[in-house]
């Protein structure tokens, strides 16, 4: 009895030490990504190298089922743009897994050379290409994409209303954008964050739907909304509204 005492006693030491190590770990990379700097067109994360880490820590669940998503409602051959990409790994996996063409664009250089460096380790034969640009200014021709995607980016943006119009811009006939971003009043780290949804006043992009996303767990801390070209007739489909799970 005193054996097995002694031998729970010991793998619950264990397990706290596991657990107190990967809060520390947690931590030790939330202060990297936690510290921003402005520049010109929006706001960057401070610490790119923590930033990569952590997101391939606690992001996965969050990136996975937007893939899916994204491929689901995606028409065949599409052309996709990822703004705000970070280190890529919606792109990556985009490209990777669902084969779709995709572009991923960020306003740092550093997290475009660090998305470039993740999918040449990736050592997968199609890769997304990587772009350095800002939302408001896309470095793109007319009618580029069929599909633009965005995560966790438009608050950081400088000029929403603009990114809006010039992701407008470079949509073709049919094309839709999908983007997911907090929601109004999320605590404790964007309180005061207007709803994303405000930013689509005036924009030339037209509102499909703006649906709860449950992540994390069970939680409706995210929203998606679609958007869609308003020279497009309400009739035409093709894209799905979803809700993650």
């Amino acid at each position: 009895m005193i054996g097995k005492y002694r031998k729970s006693v010991i793998l619950l030491g264990a397990a706290a030490a596991v657990v107190a190590a990967v809060v520390r770990h947690v931590v030790r990379h939330y202060h990297g990504v936690a510290k921003m700097r402005r520049a010109p067109g929006g706001t960057l994360i401070g610490d790119t190298v923590a930033y990569d880490r952590f997101s391939r820590l606690m992001l996965g669940s969050f990136y996975w089922p937007i893939a899916a998503d994204v491929a689901e409602v995606a028409p065949d051959g599409a052309r996709v743009l990822e703004v705000g990409c970070g280190p890529g790994h919606l792109s990556i996996r985009l490209a990777h897994e669902y084969g779709l063409d995709v572009t991923g664009l960020d306003l740092d250089p550093a997290m475009i050379e660090r998305a470039r460096a993740n999918a040449d380790r990736a050592g997968n034969e199609r890769l997304p290409s990587f772009v350095v640009g800002d939302v408001a200014s896309l470095p793109f021709p007319d009618e580029s994409f069929d599909l633009v995607v965005s995560t966790m980016s438009m608050h950081h943006w400088a000029n929403p209303t603009a990114g809006l119009a010039e992701i407008d811009r470079v949509l073709r006939p049919g094309g839709r954008a999908l983007v997911w971003d907090f929601r109004r009043g999320f605590v404790p780290f964007h309180a005061r964050m207007p709803d994303p949804v405000e930013h689509t006043h005036g924009s030339p992009l037209r509102v499909v739907g703006v649906t709860p996303w449950r992540w994390p767990w069970r939680f409706h801390f995210i929203q998606r909304i679609e958007l869609m070209r308003t020279d497009i007739s309400s009739g035409h489909s093709g894209f799905a509204k979803a809700s993650g799970d």
